[in-house]
């Protein structure tokens, strides 16, 4: 019911757009002329008056924008905050690749007045008279494959609740901007394209391997490529299948127990040890999960850490479970990284990027 009611707060948001004179300056441009969006991964500039951000507001958008992500080894937030005044938005902020205004119709200041210039006499009053109304979404107003929130409330307490009430909604759509954006730049190339149909033969799946990866094992029911850099972070996906049997396949413990037995027979820590292989991190950090719809398929998603059963090596992983009906086969596919003392934020988004471009072509 809630997801219902937000979808309708965006349906009604969406059919009205700011009118201040920024907005109407685009409105005139020719967007294919737009220089591209610039910035950093997972970066989002956000728009504000700064001595509201150093209140409640902002202790709201931190907690939204910056919460930390499930699964890393290290404390992470889910998004890098640059936050300015209106003052301070010029050229190189506009064209960053994601950008927030934060509007509330309380406040008298020169940041006040400005943000709330960005809204036309209809569109205010629509916000004053209906509090659920607090969020609207645009692309490309500045630059190409930019994404443009804005937030907005009648006041600060019913902005903040809003953003609270609607966290994951906030968050997911920065969130599939950045993975949308990680599909298009991941390219295959001609060996990869080869990997593939290897792998397509093999196991009857398809799924995106990027430029640069190698096959480091393909068995009747399993394939592993990885990205092994002379420097920087290690990548590997793997897939493997098995005959499902039950809905008890899907408990938690069920699917850590199917992941290390997956590990201990196909993926070695150490090539010139036998005996290393792969295990799920439980002692000191218990894997997250989270039901997904995968494919229009029940998918538990877990993310965590992994080491080898000798603690040479270590790192993060995010993978789906699920299964292909047509085939009876329950999957489990997975994106682990290898980059020690390093921040992962991107490099699991990168992987899950990959993931979700999985197909079953299999009977």
């Amino acid at each position: 019911m809630a997801m219902k009611k937000f979808l309708f707060i965006i349906c009604i948001a969406l059919c009205w757009a700011c009118t201040g004179e920024d907005s109407q300056e685009v409105k005139r441009g020719n967007r294919s002329a737009l220089p591209e969006a610039s910035g950093e991964a997972g970066e989002i500039v956000i728009i504000v008056n700064k001595k509201k951000y150093d209140k409640e507001l902002g202790d709201a958008l931190k907690d939204v924008f910056q919460e930390y992500v499930d699964g890393l080894t290290r404390s992470e937030p889910m998004f890098t905050l640059r936050v300015i005044e209106p003052s301070e938005f010029n050229r190189i902020f506009k064209i960053a690749r994601n950008i927030v205004y934060v509007t509330s119709f309380e406040g008298n200041s020169a940041a006040d007045k400005w943000l709330q210039g960005t809204f036309g006499e209809e569109s205010r009053n629509r916000i004053m008279n209906n509090p659920e109304l607090f969020m609207q979404t645009s692309e490309d107003q500045y630059a190409k494959n930019q994404k443009v929130l804005q937030l907005f409330g009648k006041d600060d307490n019913t902005l903040i609740e809003n953003l609270l009430a609607n966290r994951k909604a906030v968050q997911n759509y920065f969130n599939i901007a950045e993975k949308q954006r990680l599909a298009k730049a991941l390219k295959m190339s001609s060996a990869s394209k080869m990997i593939l149909q290897q792998v397509n033969n093999q196991l009857g799946v398809n799924i995106k391997i990027p430029a640069g990866y190698e096959l480091a094992n393909l068995e009747d029911d399993f394939m592993w490529a990885r990205f092994l850099p002379p420097v920087g972070a290690s990548k590997n996906l793997f897939v493997y299948y098995k005959d499902y049997e039950s809905q008890d396949e899907f408990e938690y413990e069920n699917v850590i127990a199917l992941r290390n037995e997956i590990g201990k027979k196909y993926i070695y820590g150490d090539p010139e040890n036998e005996e290393s292989f792969m295990i799920t991190e439980t002692e000191f950090m218990q894997p997250t999960f989270r039901t997904i719809d995968f494919n229009n398929q029940y998918t538990v998603e877990m993310r965590g850490a992994w080491k080898t059963n000798n603690f040479s090596v270590g790192g993060t992983f995010i993978s789906y479970t699920f299964v292909d009906q047509p085939s009876n086969r329950l999957y489990y596919i997975e994106g682990f990284i290898i980059h020690p003392n390093e921040k992962h934020r991107e490099l699991i988004r990168e992987m899950e990027s990959l993931l979700t471009t999985f197909r079953s072509a299999a009977p």
